[in-house]
């Protein structure tokens, strides 16, 4: 799905573009609106992720992210409007590089081909999530286990508590699971050893929920 992500993210790129090239005869209302939606962009995805707050929904989560990465392109592509031009059209096409980088830009994929999460209750009012990543060799590849605590009052948001990456080369990173300690306060983040590897390869921690 890489290859139809990077085609909506031109088209994207592309559709502001025109935009920004229709900007100055657009009406000063229609400015304002744009501008809060981007704006709002922002908040809505930035503040929670600073928080380590997300929606339940992958989908939902994924969607926040392409409407703060469309406003970011927005108001790179407003500033190249001041002068002078070339600099500023300069700033943003170096700003926005990091985009099609695999932090930034691997993420996005997750609209059109969601990677198979694996969800299981830990604790009251706390899950654990097994999420596959990478492709490739096993030196490339693995998969992300993650904590959240929901509140009680709703499971439609939940807040990361503590997260730890595997590699398929380190050990069984497919069967990743953490275990709540009876503190109630720290977890056993567990990634078995592979087959054929030695027992004492497994990768065992006992790591605080923050």
């Amino acid at each position: 799905m890489l290859p139809l992500t990077f085609a909506v993210l031109a088209a994207l790129t592309g559709a502001l573009i025109v935009l920004r090239l229709k900007w100055r005869h657009l009406s000063p209302k229609t400015h304002l609106t744009l501008i809060v939606c981007a704006c709002a962009a922002l908040v809505f995805f930035g503040i929670p992720y600073a928080a380590d707050w997300s929606t339940a929904s992958n989908h939902l989560n994924t969607a926040f992210y392409w409407f703060a990465v469309a406003a970011y392109e927005f108001f790179l592509l407003l500033f190249t409007l001041l002068r002078p031009r070339w600099l500023t059209t300069m700033i943003a096409i170096i700003l926005l590089l990091p985009i099609l980088s695999a932090t930034t830009f691997l993420p996005l994929a997750e609209l059109f081909n969601p990677a198979p999460h694996t969800v299981v209750s830990v604790g009251p009012n706390l899950i654990s999530e097994r999420t596959p990543w990478g492709r490739g060799s096993s030196a490339s590849s693995g998969f992300d286990l993650a904590l959240y605590s929901q509140p009680s009052w709703t499971h439609l948001f939940r807040r990361r508590r503590q997260g730890a990456r595997y590699y398929n080369s380190q050990c069984d990173a497919a069967q990743a699971f953490a275990t709540l300690q009876p503190d109630g306060k720290h977890v056993l983040m567990c990634c078995p050893a592979a087959p054929g590897q030695r027992p004492d390869t497994a990768r065992n921690l006992v790591v605080k929920l923050h």
